[in-house]
């Protein structure tokens, strides 16, 4: 048979392989059992490996073999009774333990798991303590079945105590309000297909019926004839940022009532939970993000800008253009003035280091310009640590060896978590022996994590913050909670460093005992991913505004329509603040505490999503923005009224009354669950419908869903297919470290 005869089928193994494949540890190590068992379900596990004993059990049998096994003893009634009767362990627990112990009892020499004396006392308490208190913690770690059993399952313990605690209800009417939205979304969609493919031109059409409008109407009513023409346009909109709440509005806004105006610095958006990944060369740039234009193709103007003053009394903002020829000009980046009929500001948020000296020179991960400085930053920390006069084997220089490949992360949550995992993972591609670029550092390169918290991600529940720090940790990743970075710098004597604060913890009761821990250590490279502040802009928006508009974090106040406190009653719809700008009171029962009683929503993307297509579709309806709560506009009836709007929708006025809209609902925050990589293979899911813990996982399973999710949640079909691509190139040649 010829080889290419083979590749209709090898190919799509390889890729299924490359799309599963967990880091880079072989599944076939193990033999097809730990590739077929690893990213299924534990039952599902358990019934594989019962038909395979029943399979082999027939064949001994046929064949008349004598199988002698030590569990084919009695089994321990009084034992399994006794664990029955423990009200804290879940039946489920048990009935898959009592399946896979006879199971696993069967198909080994010997028994894995050692019963309880009939006379033990011990109560175990949790999924993780069923396990230990029935087995071998010791035979628990060399099982891959037990271990995975015991990571997940303590998991899910967790979220079913949680849910005693509390059972709220499933946010069915936030649900059916969503379902409703995307029906709408799909026929404002619709109406856009004769402008996008030429048929029409909104421009012109404007013109057409601007000239054939009648203008023999009574004295008492003004016809759009009688009007400027500049009255007679479409309303303008300019939006301020390109990333997740202004590319959700720019998707949905209805670019046929609308002239949308984007001013952003970046001219694309780009899927930020994926930045770690194109730090290290698992995925490239342009393969997660969309260009502005590419958006919306009706957008009616792009400005590569940034604004940076407003007038809110005379609907003005000035933008500060970039300067596009900078290598090849002195010129000074001209400004410009746009007027607009509503203002969204989604200008996002700043990494925030003040107060430590040296912090500014760290190196960041927000945008795609980090992203490539970062990657191109690690390379040349290989690059020197590889130099020849650190080549050697004396003391001295295999720690500056060490140094120059010392990688230190400053904050905890989901973006340090996640680019720890994605740097361990380059660092095993890497160093690779015979494989990797740079095999001589295998044992140089150092991660180190450091959190100013007790526990990481706090955003996850309390079950997977341990379950990141003890994957993070058995990968190499140094973890230092409780610790503040109070400096970095360079130094003569030590060249990079960083100065750590650690508050001190009684080791008997565990609590902070008042004092700090403070020390000094070598490094190669800062990434500072520790807290956020309001972007400049913000400031001077807030200048503008009443005083009640600042919070007290520095960003703007709005109410549940999105709008800050303007400084006239007329002017309010004028302008809506989004996104990390914005401090939005939290509804429908997704909220968090910043500690001072007042609950806020999470700066995070999938806020900031739903807060754009909430504003575009607020400006798609036509409700009377100036008031409290936004009524639908008692002129969008022609029926009523003799006044003629060229943009008028009665479809869409009557669509709002059959879904009783006639006031605008306030926004509602639909909180679908979080999700963060770990690095080899293994990552947390925690998935969520409001406020109801739907199910969480850590570790290879997680990791799946993970990987399926990011692929899903993309922008667009390139975009999928892409990041599809790039994970199969990773997976079979290794990550591209190269500069260019």
């Amino acid at each position: 048979m010829r080889i290419t005869t083979l590749f209709p089928v090898a190919l799509p193994i390889l890729a299924t392989y490359c799309l599963l494949s967990f880091g880079r540890r072989s599944y076939f190590a193990g033999g097809v059992q730990g590739f077929v068992l690893r990213p299924v379900s534990i039952s599902t596990q358990i019934a594989w490996r019962n038909s395979r004993l029943k399979r082999a059990t027939k064949q001994d049998q046929d064949t008349g073999a004598v199988v002698h096994h030590e569990s084919q003893q009695a089994p321990d009634i009084d034992a399994q009774m006794r664990l029955r009767s423990i009200e804290e362990v879940p039946t489920d627990y048990i009935r898959e333990y009592d399946t896979l112990s006879q199971l696993l009892q069967n198909t080994t020499s010997g028994s894995i798991l050692m019963k309880p004396s009939p006379t033990s006392q011990t109560k175990p308490e949790t999924a993780s303590d069923f396990l230990t208190f029935v087995g071998g913690r010791s035979q628990m770690e060399q099982d891959e079945t037990l271990r995975l059993m015991s990571s997940e399952l303590s998991v899910w313990n967790e979220f079913r105590k949680q849910k005693a605690e509390s059972s709220p209800g499933l946010p069915l009417d936030l649900l059916l309000e969503r379902a409703w939205d995307t029906v709408e979304d799909i026929f404002v969609h619709l109406r856009r297909i004769p402008y996008e493919k030429g048929w029409a031109d909104l421009e012109e059409n404007d013109i057409q019926k601007h000239e054939t409008e009648p203008t023999d109407v009574s004295d008492a009513t003004t016809t759009m004839s009688t009007l400027p023409r500049q009255e007679q346009r479409r309303k303008t909109i300019v939006i301020l940022g390109s990333g997740w709440a202004a590319h959700a509005l720019m998707k949905i806004a209805d670019t046929t009532k609308f002239r949308l105006v984007v001013v952003s610095p970046s001219n694309h958006f780009v899927f930020t939970p994926m930045l770690a990944s194109a730090a290290v060369g698992t995925v490239e740039y342009r393969s997660m993000t969309e260009a502005v234009r590419a958006a919306n193709p009706l957008i009616h103007e792009y400005v590569e800008g940034k604004a940076t003053a407003v007038d809110v009394h005379n609907k003005t903002v000035t933008v500060r253009l970039n300067n596009l020829l900078k290598d090849m000009s002195d010129l000074e980046s001209p400004t410009i003035s746009l007027e607009y009929d509503h203002l969204v500001c989604a200008v996002g948020s700043k990494v925030d280091d003040r107060g430590v000296p040296g912090a500014d020179k760290a190196l960041r991960l927000k945008s795609t310009d980090d992203a490539r400085k970062l990657r191109t930053a690690i390379g040349e920390c290989f690059e020197y640590a590889s130099r020849p006069d650190v080549a050697g084997k004396s003391p001295e220089l295999v720690q500056e060896r060490s140094r120059r490949v010392t990688f230190l992360i400053v904050g905890g949550g989901p973006t340090g978590v996640e680019l720890a995992g994605e740097l361990v993972d380059l660092f095993a591609d890497v160093t690779r022996p015979h494989k990797g670029t740079y095999p001589k550092l295998k044992n140089s390169v150092r991660v180190i994590l450091a959190h100013g918290g007790p526990d990481l991600v706090p955003q996850f529940e309390p079950a997977l913050r341990k379950e990141a720090l003890k994957a993070l940790e058995k990968k190499g990743v140094e973890v230092i909670l409780n610790t503040r970075v109070t400096e970095l710098g360079d130094d003569v004597g030590r060249n990079g460093f960083a100065k750590l604060s650690t508050k001190v913890v009684d080791p008997i009761t565990g609590d902070f005992t008042g004092e700090r821990e403070e020390k000094v250590i070598p490094v190669g490279l800062s990434v500072w991913c520790a807290g956020t502040a309001p972007a400049p802009f913000v400031e001077n928006l807030l200048s503008q505004l009443p005083g009640e508009a600042r919070y007290r974090d520095g960003r703007v106040q709005v109410d549940r329509w999105m709008r800050p406190p303007m400084p006239e009653t007329a002017e309010a719809g004028s302008v809506f603040v989004l996104g990390d700008a914005a401090a939005a009171s939290a509804s429908r029962g997704q909220e968090r505490t910043d500690g001072t009683g007042d609950s806020l929503l999470p700066a995070t993307a999938q806020v900031a999503g739903q807060q754009g297509a909430f504003v575009a579709r607020l400006l798609d309806r036509d409700y009377d923005l100036t008031l409290t709560p936004p009524q639908l506009s008692t002129t969008s009836n022609a029926s009523t009224t003799n006044t003629l709007d060229m943009f008028e929708d009665p479809a869409m006025a009557q669509w709002l009354k059959f879904r009783g809209l006639e006031t605008a609902p306030p926004f509602g925050f639909l909180n679908l669950g979080m999700l963060a990589y770990l690095g080899g293979g293994e990552a947390l899911t925690q998935v969520q419908m409001g406020d109801i813990n739907l199910f969480a996982w850590a570790g290879s399973v997680a990791y799946l869903l993970w990987r399926s999710v990011y692929l899903v949640k993309q922008v667009a079909t390139r975009n999928r297919v892409l990041v599809t691509f790039d994970w199969i190139k990773s997976s079979l040649f290794g990550r591209d470290i190269t500069r260019l």
